[in-house]
C-alpha cells in the first residue's frame, strides 16, 4: 500500500481501516472480467504464461429465474502441467457477491478448492500430468437461495 494512503488511514482512525479492510476482503479475489485475466491472475489459475485449453464447460442456470448464473471451465496448461477449474460469473450475477465454488479432484490425491463470498470467480488449479480428473463448478442463486452446480463426477481427461 502506497505511503500517502497509509499516512490517510493513520489519521483518519481506525474506523477507516476497518472499513476498508472489510471492502477489500468482500472484493477478493480481482475483478477480472474475462477468462484470460482469470487464468493469469493470483488469485485465478496463476499461469503468467497466459496459455491455456478449455478441456470441458457448462453453464450453471437458475431454472426457477430463467437466468444463467456462471460458467464453470475446466482448463489446461501444458507448460505448467496444471489442470484449473473455474467458476465464473455471468450475467445479472457478474459483479454481486455471492457464494462461488470450484474444486478440482485429482486420481489418488486430494483434491483443491477455492470457495467463497466472491463477486466475479473462484479458481482451483493444481498440478495434474498423468492422473485422471473430476472438477465441480458451483454458485448460489441471487437473493441467497439454493446452490446450482456444474462438472463431472466421473473421471477424465487422463494423461
Amino acid at each position: 500500500m502506497p505511503r500517502t494512503y497509509r499516512r490517510i488511514l493513520e489519521r483518519t482512525g481506525v474506523a477507516l481501516g476497518l472499513a476498508l479492510a472489510s471492502t477489500m476482503f468482500v472484493a477478493s479475489p480481482a475483478s477480472a472480467h474475462d477468462l484470460s485475466s482469470i487464468v493469469t491472475s493470483e488469485q485465478g489459475c496463476g499461469w503468467p504464461n497466459g496459455s491455456y485449453s478449455v478441456l470441458d464447460w457448462a453453464d450453471i442456470p437458475d431454472r426457477r429465474n430463467n437466468i444463467t448464473l456462471a460458467t464453470g471451465y475446466l482448463l489446461w496448461n501444458g507448460q505448467y502441467q496444471e489442470n484449473c477449474v473455474v467458476t465464473k460469473r455471468v450475467g445479472q450475477a457478474h459483479g454481486v457477491t455471492g457464494f462461488t465454488e470450484a474444486i478440482l479432484e485429482r486420481q489418488g490425491k486430494n483434491p483443491v478448492s477455492d470457495s467463497g463470498q466472491y463477486a466475479h470467480y473462484a479458481a482451483a488449479s493444481a498440478y495434474a500430468a498423468g492422473t485422471c480428473v473430476k472438477w465441480w463448478s458451483s454458485i448460489q442463486t441471487l437473493g441467497g437461495g439454493p446452490i446450482y452446480g456444474t462438472g463431472r463426477s466421473s473421471w477424465g481427461n487422463c494423461g
